[in-house]
């Protein structure tokens, strides 16, 4: 069975639990009111008997008739077996009788016969009762309320903080460093953070592997890549049939896209083992934004547009690898020539203490669910569909977010006013010049 709320749980449990107590006690403490009334009723019978044991018949009477004015009714009747204390009567009348032998001074046996009358016993037992039935009550709601701070304190943070940690773990595991130390959370929760320590070694080894695999992969990839561009470009300098330069020519394209894509992945590898490194420097956005056209005009001089500047003011300088910056608008660029037929256009812009450059297209555009995939690795967004010729890897749009948030910069899509996506590269002013390098 599933809990659905552990904190309930233990409340309606640790409830449930100090009802029970309190109907527990409420029985034990009338069975115990039962005894006593008996226990009484029954010295009070053995005190009659002792005083009339071995008096006449005659005595025997008159001394029973003092008794009446208490509520107690005894008689002599002639020998029968004796019986157990009984509960009589009903109502606001209850008697308690008991018979008990008894020998006469003449030597005849005979019984006596008590009735003793306990309606006012029976009464005050029952207002006791319903007094304890509404402090327990009572006691069971402030019990309840009690109980939410106590298990909230003892509970619930202590299990929120611990979550908490374990969001906030962005950086990759390390087997030689416990991310959560079992010893700095409550006993209770050591086992929790233990396991975790355990995993996280499993994933860090798994890590490693992943890691070394596709960095010595990349790295093996390069050269015979380099090789067969080499001499693809070697062989199309020279006379060649339509159809083999046409082969040739595909074969260029095909170890061009398998460099960019081993490219790709050392730069991701790099970035998780943190060896991404980044020459920063002092940027002027409009100067990167026109070095951006000159650079991708070739891929379509037909499409590719500058955008006029928005704003009378240029944008402030920013931090950053110019190469990297350039490398992340191509990577944009390249996505918007694919997945739409209009001009693409390249723009800068300033919101706030932020710059902003913007590849806007005239495409399907990227519905608001998927805005925020898009941009993880090995992902592509169902426009994919609409350009099936395009082989994506879907690493560009991961490797722009990660090169801009290695920058203290992000990457959003938006939607395009009239139709189309606005890809956004932000960087934030620099308020004083970066190092040569980090």
């Amino acid at each position: 069975m599933r809990l659905r709320s552990l904190r309930l749980w233990l409340q309606s449990s640790t409830l449930i639990a100090v009802l029970a107590g309190y109907g527990l006690l409420l029985a034990v403490g009338a069975a115990l009111m039962e005894l006593e009334r008996r226990q009484a009723h029954g010295q009070l019978v053995q005190t009659l008997v002792d005083s009339l044991a071995w008096t006449s018949a005659a005595e025997a009477d008159a001394e029973l008739q003092r008794y009446r004015p208490l509520g107690l009714v005894a008689w002599l009747e002639p020998r029968q077996p004796p019986q157990a204390v009984q509960l009589l009567g009903s109502g606001n009348e209850r008697w308690l009788q008991s018979s008990t032998p008894l020998r006469l001074a003449n030597g005849q046996p005979s019984t006596l016969l008590v009735r003793q009358k306990v309606s006012a016993s029976l009464e005050r037992q029952r207002q006791l009762l319903l007094i304890l039935l509404a402090a327990a009550g009572l006691a069971s709601l402030f019990t309840s309320a009690l109980l939410r701070p106590v298990l909230r304190r003892g509970l619930v943070e202590p299990i929120e903080a611990l979550c908490q940690r374990l969001q906030a773990i962005t950086a990759p595991p390390r087997a030689d460093t416990p991310l959560l130390p079992p010893a700095e959370q409550p006993s209770e929760l050591q086992p929790i953070a233990a396991a975790f320590g355990a995993l996280q070694q499993r994933l860090a080894a798994a890590w490693e592997q992943e890691r070394s695999f596709s960095d010595g992969a990349a790295h093996e990839l390069r050269t015979p890549i380099t090789l067969i561009s080499g001499q693809a470009q070697s062989l199309l300098r020279h006379p060649l049939p339509e159809p083999q330069r046409h082969a040739v020519a595909a074969i260029l394209r095909e170890a061009q896209y398998m460099g960019e894509l081993v490219g790709q992945l050392l730069d991701l590898s790099r970035q998780d083992g943190d060896r991404l490194q980044l020459l920063l420097e002092t940027i002027d956005p409009e100067a990167l934004v026109l070095e951006a056209y000159d650079r991708l005009r070739p891929l379509a001089p037909t499409r590719l547009q500058l955008a006029p500047a928005a704003e009378s003011a240029p944008p402030a300088p920013v931090a950053g690898d110019r190469e990297r910056l350039l490398q992340c608008l191509a990577a944009l660029v390249d996505n918007a020539l694919f997945y739409s037929e209009g001009p693409v256009e390249l723009a800068v812009s300033q919101a706030g203490t932020t710059v902003v450059w913007h590849v806007r297209d005239r495409g399907p555009g990227v519905p608001v669910a998927e805005r925020s995939e898009i941009f993880g690795r090995f992902v592509r967004g169902s426009a994919a569909a609409l350009a099936p010729e395009h082989r994506g890897s879907g690493l560009g749009l991961a490797l722009v977010q990660l090169l801009m948030q290695a920058m203290d910069g992000d990457v959003a899509v938006a939607e395009r006013e009239g139709g189309g996506a606005d890809f956004q590269l932000r960087l934030p002013f620099s308020p004083s010049p970066p190092p040569a390098a980090a």
